[in-house]
């Protein structure tokens, strides 16, 4: 869910001014029937309670963001991006404390998911932030998290279980994560090269090492000498026990 935060500025005004323009012009275009919604420089200057030099800016400001879209003779028609900065609430920023708070439970959500989602084909291999958490700011507009992936090993899948589809497998983790804190931006990237800088990492797992290879055949035969083993040791066992209580008894003859 997009919010505007308290202190940032949106298309050349500060979130305060721009919450409360969007809000008028939002109420003011509603009233129309779908598709007649009309804006025009006029309009701007009244619903933004701008002048004329300034409402000009905010018009092409807000054009290039794609929140109006041209339709002739000086009018425009709100898109839906502009719909989503109107419903947008407007919040304050996240401290740097509760920043650091998101950060360590994103790593050990992490490490959950490696130890845990089983029915994941993918591991978290490394995680990172940056933008604003890079910088000496004491209050954050959004927590920008990177992920890293890997293909989880064979020892820690169980495959008498259904693995889920990649798609849905990327949709979890991205939830999982996102879902500690609206302030979360999270992104899967293929390498660390993708990941804006700077960036500190905060997290790394474990490299696994990889099972050696056994040809079916020989699981067989280890399985096999196994159970011959179980049996004999069993067997031999009972019939020695036996044979000791009979010669044990021979003597009392």
């Amino acid at each position: 869910m997009r919010r505007l935060i308290a202190g940032q500025r949106y298309f050349g005004l500060g979130a305060k001014e721009f919450h409360a323009g969007a809000q008028r012009m939002l109420e003011r275009v509603s009233a129309h029937p779908p598709g007649a919604e009309q804006v025009n420089l006029y309009c701007l200057s009244n619903d933004f309670e701008l002048d004329a030099n300034d409402s000009l800016g905010l018009l092409r400001a807000m054009i290039s963001g794609g929140l109006l879209l041209p339709v002739g003779s000086g009018v425009y028609r709100p898109t839906a991006a502009f719909r989503e900065y109107a419903h947008a609430p407007l919040v304050g920023p996240l401290s740097r404390g509760r920043a650091r708070m998101l950060v360590d439970a994103v790593c050990d959500l992490a490490a959950q998911i490696n130890a845990d989602w089983s029915r994941n084909p993918f591991e978290i291999r490394m995680l990172a932030v940056s933008g604003s958490y890079m910088s000496r700011s004491e209050h954050l507009p959004e927590l920008a998290v990177w992920l890293i992936l890997r293909k989880r090993g064979h020892q820690h899948t169980r495959r008498w279980r259904s693995m889920v589809s990649k798609g849905e497998a990327l949709r979890q983790i991205l939830a999982a994560v996102t879902s500690q804190s609206s302030f979360i931006v999270a992104r899967i990237v293929a390498h660390r090269s993708a990941v804006s800088r700077p960036f500190c990492v905060v997290f790394e797992a474990v490299e696994a090492f990889p099972e050696a290879e056994v040809s079916a055949s020989q699981r067989l035969r280890e399985w096999s000498a196994s159970i011959g083993e179980l049996l004999g040791a069993d067997y031999y066992g009972g019939r020695g026990g036996r044979a000791g209580r009979n010669r044990r008894g021979g003597g009392d003859d």
